[in-house]
């Protein structure tokens, strides 16, 4: 890989941290105010909190294991638990779930969790009941919220108090009420990666009054939580301050120090501000990587949210069906696709040793670790970014699928670039395609020698669109000129729509996240000719292209063959697209960024490119009249 494209390999993160403008204001605004310890900021996003996840009460910790650890703290503290008893926990969960019930010197016992969504399988949870049971730790997975209602009902019959780990599943709702509100308690994590991120954090939610006042007090050293911050101070009377000075370092319980700080709390407050269109943007990232993905369901189990509920997609969680993962993992994140296991805690040692499981009493959890994996759908992912996880997938199973139909060629308008096609060939994605062919005019021996070298079959020719409408068999071509300009990685970008059915497809150097730079990309090129012909073309003829001009194209062989170009370089690619124009074609359009040499010739051709494309506007003119 040359050394450009290496340093411009996507790096496709399982999160994501962008702070705004907004959260860097905050942070300031605490910095100036010499104020670190619990104060209007975490009190501000405390209740912003609750409210949004349908509680009375919030509690912000330092971190999400912190408030797990206090949650059941609390409830052993004020239900009389014994040391030893029992709490139901999924195998499936990261290890601060059953840790921290190890933590409070209480038993995990691990439960299966269902094949389809991940979360506790409520069928089997009964069956793990004992006289020692004192609660159930359901774990929200993935953005996914587990089945409440049959864990609520055996809650309730059996008298046992639920915690609902909801680290990995801020915002979501099952039935229409917010995960965090439906059991005793419910526990959130703002750790890098997560929903919301506040560098380290987390919060306990609840709507039980005794229950929220004992969290306050377990994460602040076990202190009498009438004094929570010396804003108590304001507005209290005479005989309460009394209280308050008697009481304030009185400690109630053996506690912990597991508070956070205002500046975590401000970055907090500022995302609370446009969660909603993070989740919007999460949730439509994950719908389109599951409807790109859906062509290989041979192989994947995809995600998918529960009937009646609200997934977040704090990540996009993927089960091989037929094959061990290794190979494909290794395969992403050699390409830049960063994955992480999804955890179950049969293969954890500490587990296996303390717990003593054993090979296939967990089956579920066995699969999920033997084949699980996830990747990132984060707010921050582009469509570019999509397109380039899509097309690696793609690459790597498409060796397992059944030949398609519409067979494809990449067509190589090499045109006596040999410097060009060296620095690439060894980056094409032939194998996307059932054939490959470079057309040339004049080709010099060190053309030649490459493309031999990588059995390249040579046509003669100036002519493109002409030679492979007529001399091609494959139904989807796409034509890449290789003279230095354009990015390899876009081809695959190209192919894709195509097979969807799009008649054309066209790397557009104007769209938002497309550019003309030069070279060394010190500056931009205005393209005024270029944009003037198109914006001609779309005002004539009815069209909607951003980039009528680029010979960087996806095409129908069928369209081509329609369409019969007449003119050959430029001046066909503007005649095929007023012809899609006029004929209101199946055109996509994906942004790229096109290097441009800073040389004398290229000027004058450009502006003498001018006659030609006003020639075919003119005669595209009066045939539709």
């Amino acid at each position: 890989m040359s050394d450009r494209l290496k340093s411009e390999q996507p790096i496709i993160g399982v999160g994501t941290l962008n702070l705004s403008a907004r959260a860097i204001e905050l942070v300031n605004d605490v910095l100036s105010r010499n104020r670190l310890s619990y104060g209007p900021m975490t009190e501000s996003f405390e209740r912003q909190f609750a409210a949004i996840h349908g509680c009375r009460f919030a509690s912000m910790t330092n971190s999400g294991t912190s408030a797990l650890h206090v949650a059941l703290g609390a409830l052993k503290e004020i239900h009389g638990w014994e040391d030893g008893d029992e709490v139901i926990v999924p195998a499936v969960t990261f290890v601060a779930t059953p840790n921290v019930v190890l933590h409070n010197r209480m038993t995990p016992v691990l439960v299966d969790v269902e094949r389809e969504f991940y979360g506790i399988d409520p069928n089997l949870i009964e069956s793990a009941i004992t006289e020692r049971t004192r609660a159930i730790i359901p774990v929200h997975v993935f953005g996914q919220a587990c089945d409440m209602d049959p864990v609520l009902e055996l809650a309730k019959r059996h008298d046992l108090k639920v915690i609902e780990d909801s680290c990995e599943c801020m915002f979501a709702r099952y039935k229409g009420r917010s995960v965090g509100s439906l059991g005793d308690i419910g526990c959130f994590s703002t750790y890098v990666a997560h929903l919301l991120t506040t560098g380290v954090g987390g919060l306990a939610t609840t709507n039980v009054a005794e229950y929220a006042v004992r969290i306050r007090s377990l994460m602040n050293h076990g202190r009498d939580s009438i004094y929570t911050s010396i804003d108590d101070d304001n507005e209290k009377s005479g005989d309460e301050l009394r209280m308050i000075v008697e009481r304030r370092f009185s400690f109630a319980s053996v506690g912990h120090s597991f508070r956070a700080t205002e500046m975590e709390a401000a970055l907090g407050v500022a995302q609370l501000e446009d969660f909603e269109d993070m989740l919007v943007r999460r949730r439509a990232n994950a719908s389109r990587l599951g409807r790109d993905l859906a062509e290989f369901d041979d192989h994947l189990q995809l995600p998918k949210a529960r009937p009646e509920c609200d997934h977040s997609y704090m990540m996009f969680p993927i089960v091989l069906r037929d094959r061990p993962k290794a190979e494909f993992l290794n395969y992403l994140e050699e390409h830049g696709v960063e994955t992480r296991d999804m955890l179950p805690l049969v293969n954890q040692p500490i587990y296996t040793s303390l717990l003593g499981t054993k090979p296939g009493q967990f089956p579920v959890a066995d699969w999920i670790g033997a084949s699980g994996f996830y990747i990132g759908c984060h707010q921050d992912l582009k469509q570019t970014d999509l397109d380039y996880v899509y097309g690696l997938f793609r690459a790597f199973w498409r060796q397992y699928q059944p030949k398609s139909a519409d067979r494809s060629t990449l067509v190589l308008a090499t045109h006596n670039s040999e410097k060009a096609l060296a620095e690439v060939v060894d980056q094409l994605p032939i194998g996307h395609f059932d054939g490959v062919v470079a057309l040339d005019s004049g080709s010099t021996d060190g053309t030649v020698e490459i493309l031999k070298g990588h059995s390249i079959p040579i046509v003669e020719t100036d002519d493109v669109l002409g030679t492979v409408t007529e001399r091609q068999e494959h139904e989807n071509l796409v034509v890449f000129p290789v003279d230095g300009r354009n990015d390899v990685r876009d081809i695959i970008r190209l192919l894709l729509p195509l097979e969807r059915g799009a008649d054309m497809t066209v790397a557009s150097r104007f769209l938002q996240e497309g550019a003309r730079h030069d070279q060394n990309r010190r500056f931009r090129y205005r393209s005024t000719g270029n944009r003037v012909f198109t914006l001609v073309a779309n005002l004539a003829f009815f069209g909607n292209s951003t980039d009528a001009l680029t010979q960087f194209r996806g095409y129908r062989r069928s369209f081509l063959r329609e369409v019969a170009p007449s003119q050959t370089g430029i001046g066909a690619a503007y005649e095929v697209a007023i012809r899609a124009m006029q004929g209101n074609r199946r055109v996509e359009e994906i942004p790229t960024v096109e290097n441009v040499p800073a040389e004398t010739r290229d000027r004058w051709k450009a502006l003498w490119s001018g006659i030609p494309l006003s020639r075919v506007l003119l005669r595209e003119w009066r045939r539709k009249d």
